[in-house]
């Protein structure tokens, strides 16, 4: 029963030093919610040359959940946790996966179309919040990145 203790208390501290050494934590909804709450304000674009890369405020968005935007076309106002699969038009199906993390969220959007089996594909959106009072934003397809600078 000794041996047993031993063994439990070996491996929580293993686990624990481990997850000290992670870069990136994974964290959850509310305490991403707080974050986006501390970072709100005008942002001005440091790079990127896509239209979705302009100037623009980081907001806070409320309806239909809650949520956020930076400027009109970088858009996470239907924050949920885990995968959720919703009925588009046009669409079979479009799935949206959520990860949270302390620094940042990655939402991975998967779909195909009902009409043409071949139009099937994934977008991964990566927002991450830099230590400086910069934000970047990357997404996949199409490939694209910016940059932005708290004012």
């Amino acid at each position: 029963m000794r041996y047993y203790y031993c063994l439990v208390l070996f491996l929580f501290s293993n686990s624990l030093l481990a997850s000290a050494l992670l870069d990136v934590k994974p964290s959850n909804k509310t305490q991403f919610l707080s974050l986006i709450k501390a970072k709100q304000g005008d942002y001005a674009l440091v790079s990127g040359s896509d239209e979705v890369c302009k100037s623009a405020p980081f907001t806070l968005v409320k309806q239909p959940t809650q949520g956020f935007t930076l400027g009109s076309l970088i858009d996470f106002s239907d924050l949920h946790n885990g995968t959720q699969t919703k009925k588009v038009p046009d669409f079979c199906i479009v799935t949206s996966k959520l990860k949270y993390f302390v620094n940042g969220i990655v939402r991975t959007n998967r779909y195909s179309r009902c009409n043409d089996e071949s139009d099937e594909g994934t977008t991964v959106e990566d927002l991450r919040f830099e230590d400086n009072d910069k934000i970047t934003y990357t997404l996949s397809q199409p490939a694209l990145s910016c940059v932005f600078e708290k004012q």
